[in-house]
């Protein structure tokens, strides 16, 4: 037999395992009142969360409405207006344009403040199926200030839902008023408020401060436009949780109301106190059964082992669970959740955007992300990496993805992630879709920055760019101008014809001041009849910048001096423009605004239609630059050009041919710079003479040349200019050269710049392909300085490729240029063409180019350009 436990041990054991009762059933009591409010305040947060959401949508969208019915005085013109003179048909569209671009609205009008319908964004715009209810006019035309007013709820005829009318008053010109008015679908309102989110139980209203039902989530056809009891109004005052009947079904619940911009109505959330402890209720038992193993456990060791392992088999199950869920949770946000180590490298991931799979399918599988998105996009991944590493986390990085037609914009949130000792760093990596908030901000700014009636920058957005263009001519050192312009007669014609014909003929006015100006110049719309082009990085010095302005003035005058069709009527509008040229920051913007609005006056002053400079020195140098170009007119005629001929020399120092650069000879300016007459001459046309000229002589040359043993094989290189190429009888004028000089076309070689063929890769080389026909051979000029691709060079029938100057220039300076100079020998070696170097003037240059293949050179150092005679006499 055992023998007995003593008493002592026996009552030992009994007070232990008593003791460890009540500490077990202390510690699941303590649990289970933390559980609980744990999930009150869990559900307290997700309300709070909830509805700042939910203000913010409902806001962003009352706004855009507002603002839609406030622009309907701007777009309709109506301030300048009766009610008698309102056009209803073009009104009407331009409603229904609006209309398009707000979704919640189904329709607009504007009625008389008795009711009556002035025009509508309907197609039967005078009898669309209003029903207002009564007394909301009158509350519209009581406010102080023009505000948006909200009725009650109402059943739209149209769509037999439940909607609302938003309106506000405006001002007519005999100070009247009419009554913008816009119907609103009150599902769509349910849905912004809705945002998405599932929260059990939840019930969202939409209310006034009288407690009034607007909209209600889930929708109560029996409630809505009821007053709920207790009103709101406390509520928005204080801005607290509550704890009260939830606002539709009456339940216990939480409760938190926001007022919105509007202060009479506010948002409220309610979640019943059920529904927020429903997970809780199940924890509690899960704790009371545990409390009961542990108790089984004291009372036997056999039990508490069996219902230890059952314990530990139901908590992996709870776990399981709470991961799926976990997991359900993530795959209902809309972000990408990835996981990545410092270089970019993806371990894992979650709930990815359709988007971003789309762009880069294989991104959640494998690699980094820069061997599956854009350089710039994973440039951008790789930079918010780098900053979450230095300080722990990296916010508002943006990037966009281009999927087909549809663009995407994304921000990144980057976290970096608690690892062991040792291990390299990981990045949690959250990608948002921001596309709807970005079109939001773009149409925000094209509603503050840009005229509505020419969609030209308005005047905000020009004193924006033109400090900007202060602050660049400050960096660059070069000039900028504004050129401030106003319509001559305008007020006469607006006021004989109307203002529909006045808004007409400004934005023709737009359209045409745009085509006349660079694209990165800025045409903007002060108000009314004045306009202002602001130009950038002018040509230096002042006297060039000055000739440009000028061009570019001429331009705009002849553009505005063409009649205006607008409907039956031709008109005829003309500008006064008056210039002030800027330089970094010496003079404010309203100083240069105010030097050109005094220049537009003297334009004006001088019989209008007309272009004067603020400052004077600069029709000077206008008068210098006419007097030049007309000195050029005649230069020809008077045979005042005259050319040079520089060698073209082998390795061995034998002269195979010249190229012929032209020099004006004045006869009071003397040798003017071809830097000068050059660019005035392309400007002018006068480049078409001269260079028919210079084939003429060259080719007479090469004629003169057959009779002579020593001469006979020399080629003679012409520079083409792009105006001379593009000529459409260029390819007829170069046969009839050589036919009346009887020159052979095979020593005749022709010069393109880069720029110039890949202007029209396809008329070039149709050209091209008639001119090497005849026997003419053709050369690349400057060739690596541009935009140069391999795909046009197989195109073009090219005989020969030149190196520019400036490469050679850098020989032995800067490898890069070294490289860059084999590179181009070894393609033309492999595409069957010559190559030739110029600029050359050392000998080192010259000896780099012969051991790397390039056989002809021109340069100083092998002949300066010199004239006919003393080019013949270094021929022997």
């Amino acid at each position: 037999m055992t023998a007995a436990l003593p008493r002592r041990v026996r009552w030992t054991i009994l007070g232990g395992a008593a003791l460890f009762l009540l500490v077990v059933a202390l510690v699941a009591g303590t649990l289970i009142e933390q559980g609980r409010r744990s999930a009150i305040h869990e559900a307290e947060l997700n309300a709070t969360r909830f509805v700042s959401g939910a203000e913010s949508a409902i806001n962003r969208n009352l706004l855009s409405i507002d603002i839609l019915l406030a622009s309907m005085d701007e777009v309709l013109n109506l301030s300048n207006l009766v009610a008698e003179w309102i056009d209803v048909d073009q009104s009407a569209r331009l409603m229904r344009a609006s209309d398009s671009q707000n979704l919640l609205v189904s329709q607009l009008a504007l009625l008389t403040p008795q009711g009556k319908v002035l025009v509508s964004s309907e197609r039967d715009s005078l009898n669309p199926p209003l029903q207002i209810p009564d007394g909301f006019l009158d509350e519209v035309l009581q406010q102080p200030v023009s505000t948006l007013t909200i009725s009650a709820p109402f059943t739209s005829f149209a769509s037999s839902e439940p909607a609302l009318y938003m309106a506000r008053s405006i001002k007519l010109a005999d100070n009247s008023k009419v009554i913008a008015l816009a119907e609103v679908r009150v599902p769509l309102l349910a849905m912004i408020l809705e945002q998405g989110v599932a929260i059990p139980g939840l019930e969202i209203t939409l209310e006034r401060a009288d407690g009034q039902l607007l909209c209600s989530v889930p929708p109560n056809a029996t409630l809505t436009g009821t007053r709920l009891a207790p009103p709101l109004s406390e509520q928005m005052a204080s801005q607290q949780i509550r704890h009260a009947p939830a606002r539709l079904s009456q339940l216990p619940a939480i409760l938190v109301s926001r007022p919105t911009l509007y202060n009479n109505i506010a948002v409220a959330a309610s979640v019943p106190i059920g529904s927020a402890l429903k997970e809780w209720q199940q924890d509690r038992i899960g704790i009371l059964i545990i409390a009961a193993l542990i108790a089984l456990m004291i009372v036997a060791a056999a039990a508490l082992t069996l219902r230890h392992l059952g314990r530990l088999a139901q908590a992996r199950s709870q776990i399981l669970d709470g991961k799926a869920q976990l997991e359900a949770t993530l795959d209902a946000m809309p972000d990408s959740l990835l996981e990545l180590d410092l270089e970019g490298w993806y371990f894992s991931s979650h709930a990815p955007h359709p988007t971003l799979l789309g762009q880069a399918p294989g991104l959640f599988s494998n690699g980094r992300v820069r061997d599956h998105l854009p350089a710039a996009v994973a440039s951008t991944i790789e930079d918010a990496l780098r900053e979450a590493h230095a300080s722990g986390w990296s916010s508002g990085r943006q990037f966009v993805l281009q999927h087909g037609a549809e663009v995407t914009w994304f921000e990144l949130s980057v976290a970096r992630k608690n690892v062991n000792p040792g291990e390299a760093p990981r990045f949690i990596v959250i990608s948002r879709d921001i596309t709807a908030s970005k079109t939001a901000a773009q149409e925000i700014e094209q509603l503050a920055f840009y005229d509505p009636l020419t969609r030209l920058p308005n005047r905000r957005l020009l004193m924006d760019r033109l400090q900007q263009a202060l602050a660049s001519s400050a960096r660059s050192g070069r000039l900028g101008a504004m050129m401030f312009m106003d319509l001559d007669h305008f007020k006469t014609i607006n006021d004989s014809l109307g203002h529909d014909v006045g808004d007409n003929l400004l934005r023709q006015v737009a359209e045409r001041l745009r085509a006349c100006v660079r694209e990165a110049d800025t045409v903007a719309r002060l108000g009314g009849d004045e306009f202002v082009v602001m130009l950038e990085d002018l040509d230096m010095p002042a006297p060039n910048a000055a000739a440009q302005i000028e061009l570019i003035g001429e331009k705009i005058l002849a553009a505005l001096n063409k009649p205006y069709q607008v409907g039956p009527h031709s008109l005829a509008s003309t500008p006064s423009i008056g210039v002030a040229l800027f330089l970094g920051h010496e003079e404010s913007v309203d100083d240069l605004l105010k030097k050109a609005d005094i220049a537009m006056y003297q334009a004006k002053m001088s019989g209008r239609n007309a272009i004067r400079f603020y400052d004077p020195r600069m029709q000077a140098a206008i008068a210098a630059r006419t007097s030049l170009e007309k000195d050029l007119r005649a230069a020809l005629d008077q045979q005042q050009f005259l050319l040079l001929y520089q060698a073209q020399v082998t390795y061995d120092g034998k002269i195979v041919g010249a190229e012929v650069l032209i020099r004006w000879q004045h006869p009071v300016r003397g040798m003017v710079s071809p830097m000068e007459f050059i660019p005035l001459a392309e400007e002018t046309g006068q480049i078409l003479p001269m260079g028919q000229w210079v084939l003429e002589t060259a080719c007479q040359q090469l004629k003169a040349w057959e009779n002579i043993p020593a001469f006979q094989a020399l080629e003679i290189a012409v520079n083409v200019s792009a105006r001379q190429f593009r000529a459409t009888d260029f390819v007829q004028q170069i046969a009839r050269t050589l036919q009346t000089t009887a020159a052979n076309p095979g020593r005749l070689k022709l010069e393109l710049t880069e720029s110039l063929v890949l202007d029209d890769v396809v008329d070039t080389v149709g050209k091209m392909d008639q001119l090497k026909a005849l026997g003419v051979r053709f050369s690349m000029d400057d060739f690596g300085t541009g935009q140069s691709s391999l795909a046009y060079l197989t195109q073009l029938p090219l005989d020969q490729l030149k190196i520019d100057q400036s490469f050679v220039r850098n020989i032995g300076v800067k490898a890069t240029d070294g490289i860059i100079i084999q590179t181009i020998i070894g393609l033309a070696s492999r595409l069957g063409m010559e190559v030739i170097a110029e600029g050359v003037e050392t000998p080192e240059q010259r000896e780099f180019l012969r051991d790397n293949g390039c056989t002809i050179c021109q340069g100083y150092l092998l002949g300066r350009p010199v004239p006919l005679d003393q080019f013949e006499r270094s021929l022997g």
